[in-house]
């Protein structure tokens, strides 16, 4: 089945403000972790893979997972062109599926969380999947009125988060926050934070 994310995808990398959260988000996680050589990172929501192309030559390996596979496909080719052996992804569904059990030093999600119905479940499911001490990072949107989205709000789920609540949901599901800021400002009005968690 086709969704709205296939049908954007080929197109996927050219607008600069995707490009710019994602440098953001990857430039926030190098200067708050030290991301080790013999680290696997899971980027889930990986779309193209403006994320897990930004630790290719910093981690052992990154795998990317989504839903949509016209997204993985542009991973894939992207991957290809550039002969990379240490990066890989494929199609999941958090809502249905789990996550490989204590799998990953590093968990990213960029943009993606609020497309995701259940946060708790989530968070939930990446403190499974990461080995000891590994951590967790968001970037999203801040709360917002539900106008980020110009061409409607089909598959999103929550309109932003709350600082707050968000963190609630971090430490109840057993994550110390060593950062939680905001890194950047979309469309000039919509900001756009980063939240790294450590796995306690």
């Amino acid at each position: 089945m086709v969704n709205k994310f296939d049908l954007v995808a080929k197109d996927w990398d050219l607008k600069n403000t995707r490009v710019e959260i994602a440098m953001s988000f990857v430039n926030q996680i190098k200067n708050s972790i030290e991301i080790k050589k013999d680290f696997d990172i899971l980027d889930y929501g990986c779309g193209t893979g403006l994320i897990s192309f930004g630790f290719c030559h910093s981690a052992k390996s990154i795998t990317g997972m989504d839903f949509s596979q016209g997204m993985l496909e542009e991973f894939n080719k992207k991957a290809n062109e550039y002969a990379l052996k240490n990066i890989s992804c494929l199609k999941h569904d958090i809502t249905y599926e789990a996550l490989p059990h204590s799998s990953y030093d590093l968990i990213t999600t960029s943009m993606a969380l609020h497309h995701i119905k259940d946060t708790n479940d989530f968070i939930l499911k990446s403190y499974d999947s990461l080995r000891k001490d590994g951590y967790l990072a968001i970037c999203d949107l801040d709360k917002e009125d539900g106008s980020f989205h110009s061409k409607g709000n089909e598959g999103v789920e929550h309109f932003g988060f709350d600082k707050e609540l968000l963190t609630k949901t971090l430490k109840k599901n057993n994550f110390d926050i060593i950062f939680y800021e905001n890194i950047y400002t979309a469309k000039e009005k919509y900001p756009i934070f980063c939240a790294i968690a450590k796995k306690s």
